[in-house]
């Protein structure tokens, strides 16, 4: 048995319903049906307070090896060789590798490299990231800007106290910053498309969200044209009013001004 059927099989024997959980807990209404619904780890910070709220230690409960964190690792088993490996690897297999690269490049079109990391004027860089996933405050959006030398002018966090993850971030003509991502911290669904503008200094101007009641989830931002932004995410379309199996995602696209109001 996973850790979301445990905990709702516990919550359901002892008479308690989501919303009282939650208010027990401190633990939103939203993450603790994720949790439920298999749809995400929850982190130790959630099981000890969803745990003390059902008067159980949950962090003793075994999980499934599905249900752990994906952890991707890399062994060098000769690293002496290693350089010499892959110059060789290169040489034989150039004419591949720039098919590979120019292929790849060409569908890319270089529009999710220029958002994930922005090269401004002065050289410095503006990048963004999912980070802080698993510990109290779940997932957090970081919008980081450096020089030239790599050293970091300013960090801010968008998002809420929730699940939030980084889509992409696009430069405006005034020097200022849209970030695109989802969010469950707030707004009228499980996740909604969460959009930031940010500052040159760092100072969050607006956020706002948009969806509805099941998973929307922002992507990518692109500029078409002055001031007007078109947002790239999806929408979750399910045959009835709550998630359920009978659900797919739909591509969303809709367009902002620079104040984002949908136009």
């Amino acid at each position: 048995m996973k850790i979301g059927e445990h905990i709702k099989e516990i919550r359901i024997s002892k008479g308690v319903t989501q919303t009282e959980l939650s208010e027990k807990s401190g633990i939103a209404v939203r993450t603790i049906q994720r949790i439920e619904n298999s749809e995400v780890t929850p982190s130790i910070y959630s099981l000890n307070a969803i745990g003390a709220a059902l008067d159980v230690k949950l962090n003793e409960f075994p999980m499934g090896a599905n249900d752990g964190k994906f952890e991707f690792k890399i062994v060098i088993s000769n690293f002496s060789n290693l350089f010499v490996d892959i110059k060789t690897l290169i040489k034989r297999n150039m004419k591949t590798l720039l098919v590979i690269i120019t292929v790849t490049f060409g569908l890319l079109s270089f529009k999710d490299l220029k958002t994930l990391f922005v090269n401004l004027t002065d050289n410095s860089t503006v990048s963004v990231s999912t980070i802080n996933c698993g510990s109290k405050n779940e997932c957090d959006i970081e919008l980081v800007k450096k020089d030239v030398k790599g050293k970091v002018l300013w960090k801010r966090i968008i998002g809420g106290t929730s699940y939030d993850k980084a889509g992409q971030v696009v430069r405006t003509k005034n020097g200022s910053y849209i970030v695109v991502g989802s969010t469950s911290s707030f707004g009228k669904g499980n996740y909604d498309v969460l959009v930031a503008k940010v500052s040159s200094n760092g100072d969050i101007l607006w956020q706002k969200t948009y969806g509805e009641f099941l998973n929307d989830y922002g992507l990518r931002i692109t500029a078409v044209e002055d001031n007007l932004y078109q947002i790239e995410g999806t929408k979750q379309i399910c045959a009835t009013f709550n998630v359920s199996n009978d659900c797919y995602d739909q591509e969303w696209l809709f367009k902002i001004d620079e104040s984002g109001l949908i136009k």
